[in-house]
C-alpha cells in the first residue's frame, strides 16, 4: 500500500498542477474599485462639529478630473479608541436608534481614514453612524449633513 501511494501520490499531484486553470486577472480595475487619489483632490468642506462626543475631524474632498468622485476623510484624536470601528452613512428619514436601519449603506471601517463614496451614493441628506462590532452598539451619530458640493 505504501509504495502504491509512493508511485501514485507524485503522478496524480503532477496531473493535478499542470491541470489546473490560470488564474484570472484583469487589465484594469472598475471605476468603482479604483483608489481615491488624495493628491489630485481638492477640499469641498471641512467640519470638526459634526459629532456631538467626539472631536472627528471631517473633510469631503472631490477628485479632480473627469470622474470627479467624492470622498469622506475622517480623522480622530489619539485618545478616541473604540473597538471594530465600522463608518455607514444613513439616509435622513431614516430613525437611528440602537439598532442600524435597514437603508445603512457601508462607507468601511474607520481605520481606513479615507471612504470613496460610491456614485449611487444618494444625494439628500443624511448622517454618519459609527458602529462597534465589539461592542454590537451604535457609539456616535453625526449632525445631519449633505455629501456633496454644497456647504452645511
Amino acid at each position: 500500500m505504501v509504495i502504491a501511494l509512493g508511485v501514485t501520490l507524485p503522478i496524480v499531484f503532477s496531473i493535478g498542477i499542470a491541470a489546473r486553470k490560470p488564474v484570472p486577472s484583469m487589465a484594469s480595475l472598475p471605476g468603482e474599485l479604483r483608489t481615491f487619489s488624495r493628491e489630485s483632490a481638492a477640499t469641498v468642506w471641512e467640519r470638526s462639529d459634526l459629532f456631538a462626543k467626539a472631536a472627528i475631524q471631517s473633510r469631503l474632498l472631490r477628485e479632480s478630473g473627469k470622474s470627479g468622485r467624492f470622498a469622506l476623510e475622517l480623522s480622530a484624536p489619539r485618545d478616541f479608541v473604540k473597538p471594530d470601528l465600522i463608518v455607514y452613512w444613513v439616509a435622513d428619514g431614516s430613525k437611528v436608534t440602537e439598532a442600524l436601519p435597514n437603508n445603512a449603506l457601508l462607507l468601511g471601517a474607520f481605520s481606513l481614514a479615507v471612504f470613496t463614496l460610491p456614485a449611487n451614493m444618494p444625494s439628500e441628506d443624511g448622517s454618519l453612524v459609527f458602529y462597534s462590532l465589539a461592542n454590537n452598539e451604535i457609539e456616535a451619530v453625526s449632525k445631519p449633513l449633505r455629501l456633496s458640493n454644497s456647504n452645511n
